[in-house]
Formats: structure tokens, sequence, C-alpha cells
């Protein structure tokens, strides 16, 4: 019975540890790579446990001009486009309430309450899932698997539950699809190390996971926005630095780009009459390039709507550093975003770099 036992007891260490090296390899346990790759988003990895009110008074809308706007004044404006830019500061919780409003005042006017010849399928993208995971979240979206398993293995960021949630909430509910648009961070952090050759030792099956290889290159603008960006937040935040002085960071940042600007032209591809919702940090979209320029290179004549929702110090008044930088920019309460007074400079006469 003994030897038994013991032979028990030996199988299951080494079932043990197999399911340990899976889960971790899947990405369920975070290793030290992936808490770099998550320092890149500093601000996006604090979670406001105590639920904040929100309403009218903690943001302001603006046209690119300076004009005051409406939300209805942005939701009359996307149905003339086929993607949407919801470009956010990540820990901003009135940003995360606006994409919530723009999110089911779009679904509701343009899906579920419009005339059937005029309805149009609307598909929610996000940077917060990469397309490695686009199974897993397919199969929690269509109840195959349960949400304590899709927690595990789809790698979601930590303010998850409280920022994002809702949204993939309200999309399963609706049976609208949710696309994990961004590229694996195991790549992009090689990338930031190795430079972008690295990506030609991939396999076949890891380079679906990607743009399609050779992508382009960051235009000269998005250089020049890149550096005086990196120049800020390693003066500004220490936690940006494992990754943001590396040599080739700019060529990590540019497969983000251009991995979720072909994820976007492939559900286009797939769904042309398609109205999609891609959620992004500001930077990726802001001035039109970043992932919009992608998108244009991929697509020719793709119609597009940039909308920056970031805290600013001129609130309520507008910071007319942001001056032409999108269609529509939202001006949040700084006070409540909790990064906000850490990361001043990242909000500050942004729109006067060249």
């Amino acid at each position: 019975m003994s030897k038994l036992k013991e032979a028990w007891k030996k199988k299951f260490i080494n079932v043990f540890v197999v399911v340990t090296l899976i889960f971790c390899s899947s990405g369920c346990v975070i290793d030290q790579g992936v808490q770099v790759m998550k320092r890149t988003h500093p601000h996006s990895f604090s979670t406001n446990k105590t639920p904040l009110k929100i309403s009218k008074k903690h943001y302001r809308v603006f046209d690119s001009n300076g004009q005051r706007a409406t939300l209805e004044t942005i939701i009359y404006n996307i149905n003339n486009v086929d993607v949407v830019f919801l470009g956010e500061m990540h820990n901003d919780p009135v940003a995360h309430y606006l994409q919530k409003q723009i999110f089911l005042k779009t679904y509701s006017r343009y899906n579920r309450k419009a005339k059937p010849s005029k309805r149009r399928q609307i598909l929610l993208s996000m940077e917060m899932f990469e397309r490695d995971v686009q199974m897993i979240l397919d199969e929690y979206l269509f109840d195959i698997i349960d949400e304590r398993y899709f927690l595990a293995c789809s790698r979601p960021w930590n303010n998850y539950l409280t920022d994002y949630h809702p949204l993939v909430k309200f999309a399963k509910k609706n049976n609208i699809k949710v696309i994990a648009a961004n590229a694996p961070r195991r790549y992009v952090h090689r990338i930031a190390q190795k430079g972008q050759k690295i990506l030609n030792d991939l396999s076949a099956i890891a380079k679906t996971w990607i743009a399609p290889l050779p992508y382009k290159a960051p235009s000269e603008r998005l250089k020049k926005r890149f550096k005086a960006f990196q120049e800020k937040v390693s003066a500004i935040t220490p936690v940006h630095g494992d990754l943001s002085k590396q040599s080739h960071f700019l060529d990590a940042h540019n497969l983000w780009d251009a991995t979720m600007a072909y994820s976007l032209n492939e559900e286009l591809n797939n769904s042309p009459k398609a109205l999609i919702l891609h959620l992004n940090g500001y930077f990726h979209s802001q001035w039109g390039i970043g992932i919009p320029e992608h998108l244009s290179q991929y697509r020719s004549g793709v119609r597009k709507l940039v909308i920056t929702i970031v805290p600013s110090s001129e609130f309520p008044k507008f910071d007319y550093s942001l001056k032409g930088d999108c269609n529509f920019i939202i001006i949040t309460d700084p006070k409540l975003s909790p990064d906000f007074q850490s990361m001043p400079m990242l909000h500050k006469h942004r729109g006067k770099q060249q």
C-alpha cells in the first residue's frame, strides 16, 4: 500500500509540475519580462478600489479647434466612419466611464434601435488583449469557458475588472465580437532588447500573432513625437525606465501600432460595413499617427475618427496644447486620475512638439 501511495505521490507531483509550467508559459503567472512590459503602461496597473461617481461635471468635450461639443456630437459623427479610436490614459476612471458611454450609445443608435436597412455591425477592439488569446476570448464570449478560466489564461491587465470588464460584459450580453488586437508582449519585449530582426526567428504560427513581416517603419512624425515623449517619461518616472531606455523601444512601439492596425484591417476585410470601436493608449492614435497611419497603409480610404480622452491641468478649460490633435478631445478632471500628478508633463504642451 505504501508503494502505491508513493507512486501516486510521484505522479501527482509530475502532473503538478507540468500544469504549473504550462500555466506559467501561457502568461497566467507573470514573469519578470512581462512585468517589464506592464511597466510600459505605468498608469494602467493600479486600480481604484472605491467606485467613483462620475458625471458630466468631470469632463468637457471639444472639437479639434477647441470649440465646445457634446457626446451626442461624437455619436452623430461616428456613423460616418469605419473605425473609432478611443485614446485613453489607462488609469483615468473618467476615460473608462466615457468609453462605456460611447460604446453603449453607439450600439443603441446604430444597431439595436436602427432600422434593419441602416443597422451596422458593432465590434469592440482592444489593445488590452493580445492576438494569441483571441481563441480564449471567443470561448468566454460564447460561454464555452467560464470567467474564472478566462481571467486565468487571457493575461488581462491588472485593472481589467474595474476598467474594461464592463465593456466586455456588455459585448458578451449583446453578442458583440471583441477583438484581441495587440501583439504578444513577449515579442514586443524581445524587440526592445534585440531589435525588429528578432521577429524573423519566430515560427510560422507565432508570426500570425503579429503584423505580417515586413511592416512599415514608423513615420518621421511619429519618431519626433516619440523621442520627445520618451524623454519626458524617462525624466518623470523610473518605472518606465527598464524598457523605454532600450535602444529599440521605438521598434517595439511600432510593432504594437502595426499589429493593432493589422487586426483592425482583418476585421474590416471580414466585415466591410462594420463599425469598430478600438480602445488604446492615447499615444497610439494621437495626432492621427501610430495605429491610424498603419491602418491607412493597409487599407486605402479607410474612414477614421480619432478621439483623445486625457486629464489636463487646464480643466475645465480647453488645453490649447492639444489643438488640432484629433477629431475630438475630451478633457477630464485630473483630480480623479491617480497617476496624473506624477506625470503632468505628459499632458502639457504636447501639441507644441513638432
